[in-house]
């Protein structure tokens, strides 16, 4: 008998999830100790994306990946241009890596690392690897 999960609603806009840049922020504070510029350099960087996460999202529609700033979109991600993708450190999720027909991207998790999965396996399902 087959399992068939539970429906996806879409569109759907992953919540934003502060622990990249909290972690960064972490970090930045525990070098500061020894190196104040690093931490300080640590600290901008924690900052700025802890501001990308207030101010963007990623929608997921029936044909594509949505960009928006403060609610206006950016740009839009056809799922049929995608050929694959990878969130690096699963436990821990950091990047997400995907690859366009003509692009690559590297894009901070600054969203729900569990809907992103989610939704990107059901509309851009992972490459068999051999």
């Amino acid at each position: 008998m087959q399992t068939t999960s539970p429906a996806l609603t879409v569109p759907l806009t992953l919540a934003p999830d502060y622990r990249v840049a909290m972690g960064l922020a972490a970090v930045g504070a525990t070098v500061a100790v020894w190196s104040w510029a690093t931490g300080l350099g640590l600290g901008v960087l924690a900052g700025f994306l802890g501001w990308q996460t207030t101010v963007l999202r990623w929608t997921f529609t029936e044909t594509a990946v949505v960009l928006t700033r403060n609610g206006q979109p950016l740009r839009a991600f056809p799922y049929q241009d995608w050929q694959d993708w990878y969130v690096f450190w699963p436990g821990l999720p950091v990047i997400l890596f995907f690859r366009e027909n003509d692009r690559i991207h590297f894009v901070p998790v600054l969203f729900d690392p569990v809907a992103l999965r989610r939704y990107l396996t059901h509309y851009c399902p992972p490459r068999e690897t051999a």
